[in-house]
C-alpha cells in the first residue's frame, strides 16, 4: 500500500451542493498518496452522503462540541500526511491550487492562499475586518502572509501538532497564522480569486470578528515550547 503523505481536510455543516462540486474537483488530481477527510459538524443535510460518494474519509462531530476550529483540529488529528491541506466546503476557493500547495510544502512549512482577486464575492464589512486582522497579525505576531483569515491553507503536520491550537469555531486560522508566525515557519503566500458561495454562509461576521480579535490580543505572549 502506498504511503498517505498529503491529507486533505475539509470541515462542513450543511454544505451538501458546494462539498459536491469541490470533491469532484479533488478526485480529478488525487492518487492513493492522498486522503481525503470530510469534518461533519452535525448536518441535517447530505453533506456526509456526498462525502462518502466521493470515497471521503468522514468524522462527525457531537452536536454539543461543534465549530470549524474543533472539525479542524479533529481532522488533523486523524490525518496520517506529512502534508495537511484544508479548504472550505463552500466552492469559494480554487481547488486546482491544491496541487501546487502540495508541491511548494516541500520547500516551505506554510502555504497561504491569499483571496487578492474576488473581493467583490465577500460582504465590505468581511473585507474590512480580514484587512485588519492582516495587519494586526502581521505587526504584532510577526507572520508572513496577506490573508491569515483564508479557508485554503497548507501546512506541515509537525508544525500542526506543536501549536497546541485551542480555537473552537473561525478563529483557528488565526491562530494558526499566529503561531506561525512566532515559530519562524517559512511561508509562503500565494495569491487566489475567491468566488462566489453555494449555499447559505453558517459565518455570523459580528461574533467572528470579536473571536478573532481576542485570539489575536489573547496570543500576544505566546511562545513555542
Amino acid at each position: 500500500m502506498k504511503k498517505i503523505r498529503t491529507s486533505i481536510i475539509i470541515p462542513a455543516r450543511n454544505e451538501e451542493e458546494g462539498i459536491a462540486i469541490t470533491l469532484k474537483e479533488i478526485r480529478q488530481f488525487t492518487n492513493n498518496s492522498y486522503e481525503v477527510l470530510v469534518v461533519d459538524g452535525a448536518s441535517t443535510d447530505n453533506t456526509t452522503k456526498v462525502a462518502e460518494s466521493y470515497d471521503c474519509l468522514t468524522a462527525k462531530q457531537d452536536r454539543d462540541e461543534l465549530g470549524k476550529g474543533i472539525g479542524l483540529r479533529m481532522g488533523f488529528d486523524f490525518a496520517h500526511g506529512d502534508k495537511i491541506v484544508w479548504i472550505d466546503a463552500d466552492d469559494t476557493y480554487p481547488v486546482n491550487m491544491i496541487p501546487r500547495i502540495v508541491k511548494e510544502l516541500d520547500k516551505y512549512d506554510v502555504v497561504v492562499c491569499s483571496r487578492k482577486y474576488g473581493k467583490e464575492h465577500m460582504p465590505k464589512f468581511n473585507r474590512f475586518g480580514n484587512w485588519l486582522f492582516k495587519v494586526l497579525i502581521q505587526k504584532l505576531h510577526g507572520f508572513k502572509g496577506n490573508d491569515p483569515c483564508t479557508g485554503l491553507y497548507g501546512v506541515k503536520r509537525e508544525h500542526l501538532l506543536k501549536m497546541g491550537l485551542t480555537s473552537t469555531h473561525f478563529a483557528i486560522e488565526p491562530e494558526i497564522s499566529i503561531k506561525a508566525g512566532h515559530m519562524k515557519l517559512k511561508t509562503l503566500d500565494i495569491p487566489i480569486t475567491y468566488k462566489l458561495r453555494i449555499g447559505d454562509t453558517n459565518l455570523n461576521p459580528i461574533k467572528v470578528g470579536f473571536e478573532d480579535l481576542w485570539t489575536i490580543i489573547k496570543l500576544i505572549g505566546w511562545r513555542p515550547k
